[in-house]
């Protein structure tokens, strides 16, 4: 039986950004990284819808990992889209402002199954 490969390009397409801050019991802290985030939100022109996060709640399980600060997901119409995003003055400025009040940036992009 002949294997089936997806080669989907053209979307939704899901950019999932996970956070930690380096201080992130420092309010401060916290209050830039989220007015940088929410001008990011507010100014990108590629994304078609945002969430930004904090871990929930949720059970504790072996499989669910909350120890990130922020999630923050975008929707893309497409890679290219999502392509742009990366090269974006919103997305360079994003970067600018709040980088130096992270240690670590986890990046999962998933496209839809056509």
């Amino acid at each position: 039986m002949a294997s089936t490969t997806i080669h989907n390009t053209t979307g939704p397409l899901l950019h999932i950004v996970f956070f930690w801050l380096k201080e992130p019991d420092n309010q401060e802290h916290r209050n830039q990284f989220e007015t940088a985030i929410k001008k990011l939100i507010d100014t990108n022109p590629q994304a078609i819808a945002n969430h930004l996060g904090c871990p929930a709640a949720s059970e504790k399980r072996d499989v669910v990992d909350n120890s990130f600060t922020y999630c923050y997901t975008m929707s893309f119409a497409d890679l290219d889209a999502q392509n742009s995003y990366q090269t974006d003055p919103t997305h360079e400025l994003f970067i600018e402002e709040a980088s130096h009040l992270w240690e670590r940036v986890l990046v999962s992009d998933s496209i839809a199954l056509s």
